[in-house]
């Protein structure tokens, strides 16, 4: 009897660490999983900003291909007067001496 419940108590130890080890190979092969997911998430995200890099490359070859014909006095006055401070009157001072070093 005394054999037996030491068998017991060691086959129960044993029971008790093969599900030990088959809870993290399981916790394993989920985040294994999971990293797969996020680089093929990665690996989409890289390739949208790479579509939206060549887009921003696009419009600047097309902004700066039109701009030759512009004087640079010109390109200036424009982007101070749609956007950046100097549209609603801030920094005119500023603007007018960078026309002036351009010019």
């Amino acid at each position: 009897m005394a054999t037996e419940n030491l068998s017991t108590s060691q086959t129960s130890a044993a029971v008790s660490l093969f599900q030990k080890a088959h809870g993290r190979m399981t916790t394993i092969q989920r985040i294994d999983e999971q990293v797969a997911a996020l680089q093929d998430q990665r690996r989409k995200l890289q390739d949208e900003l790479r579509a939206v890099q060549a887009l921003i490359n696009e419009e600047f070859e097309r902004v700066m291909s039109g701009a030759s014909s512009e004087s640079p006095n010109r390109m200036l006055a424009h982007m101070a007067d749609t956007e950046g401070p100097g549209a609603n009157g801030e920094d005119s001072e500023r603007d007018a001496e960078m026309n002036e070093a351009v010019a």
